[in-house]
């Protein structure tokens, strides 16, 4: 029998960041540090331990997708240029064109050995949904594909023992998921299979995710303005809802948006959160963002 999930209290969030934020994806703890990429202001930012926003780079192609190698250097996938980038304090390099492998390359993880995976859109909006693979860059430079017929592979996270990687298939119909992957020494992907399984992507769309130290995964559903903390096999332990903006948007509108583990024990929740409408979203990603902060109880990887 699997037990009610627990809704934990509005009251015991707090905000840690707000005023002069967009629509924000692509939560990472680092080195102590949130970071973000801000599609609408098309810049990477993280959050110092003193609470300020601290703008990293700009990107014009729109940042997305984050990750850190080996040597603690930022990579980011600018979408509109297909491109994966280092941030480096001499500007932007190019590690890699993405274009000949994905259309519209969005989010992104790496491994500890630098090796990052990487989501894509795969379509237009409107059009009908296509199944995909990911892209996975190699420390070396190769690029090649892995896993098959995602529908919008969105947020994805890696376990803490550095064996599974999932997947949220943001759109797929009849019903949205999470994908796990075995992930094997050179890096390739097998084992493809169901993580878990929601509802229609009209209403449980599953967005930005980060996995703790149980394996559990913490997963944004934006339509909804809801976090749940989700066991393998689709058991919901925890969930988290957003209040609308009914002030702005009478008929809803408060999108959550990405969530990761951080703080000093890594049991500070970083939620990401906008407030926009899916139409407003297609005119530069306008949209205002918040990020609030809630203590769970299990914490998230060591990095």
């Amino acid at each position: 029998m699997i037990a009610t999930p627990r809704v934990l209290p509005a009251s015991a969030r707090r905000v840690v960041a707000e005023g002069g934020l967009g629509y924000l994806e692509a939560a990472r703890w680092h080195r102590g540090e949130l970071w973000f990429s801000d599609m609408t202001h098309r810049t990477v930012c993280r959050l110092s331990p003193a609470g300020d926003v601290v703008e990293v780079a700009e990107v014009p192609g729109i940042p997305s997708g984050l990750g850190f190698a080996p040597d603690g250097a930022p990579l980011v996938v600018s979408v509109e240029d297909g491109r994966l980038l280092r941030l480096g304090a001499d500007g932007r390099e190019e590690l890699a064109s993405l274009t000949p492998f994905a259309f519209h390359p969005n989010d992104m993880t790496l491994d500890r050995q630098g090796r990052a995976y990487i989501g894509q859109m795969g379509y237009e909006f409107g059009d009908d949904p296509v199944g995909v693979g990911l892209i996975i860059r190699h420390p070396d430079g190769r690029l090649e594909m892995g896993g098959e017929d995602l529908v919008f592979p969105n947020g994805m996270a890696i376990s803490g023992d550095g064996r599974t990687l999932v997947v949220a298939e943001s759109f797929r119909a009849p019903r949205t998921r999470l994908t796990a992957f075995d992930i094997a020494h050179d890096g390739t992907l097998a084992g493809q299979r169901v993580f878990a399984e929601f509802g229609s992507p009209d209403v449980e769309t599953v967005d930005g995710i980060g996995i703790d130290s149980e394996g559990a995964v913490w997963a944004a559903f934006p339509w909804l303005g809801e976090f749940r903390r989700v066991r393998e096999g689709g058991e919901v332990t925890d969930v988290i809802r957003i209040e609308p903006d009914t002030a702005t948007y009478p008929d809803g509108g408060t999108f959550a948006v990405d969530a990761v583990l951080g703080g000093p024990e890594l049991r500070t929740l970083y939620l990401l959160i906008s407030d926009t409408r899916p139409e407003r979203l297609t005119n530069g990603f306008e949209a205002t963002g918040r990020i609030e902060a809630i203590e769970v109880e299990v914490a998230g990887i060591p990095t």
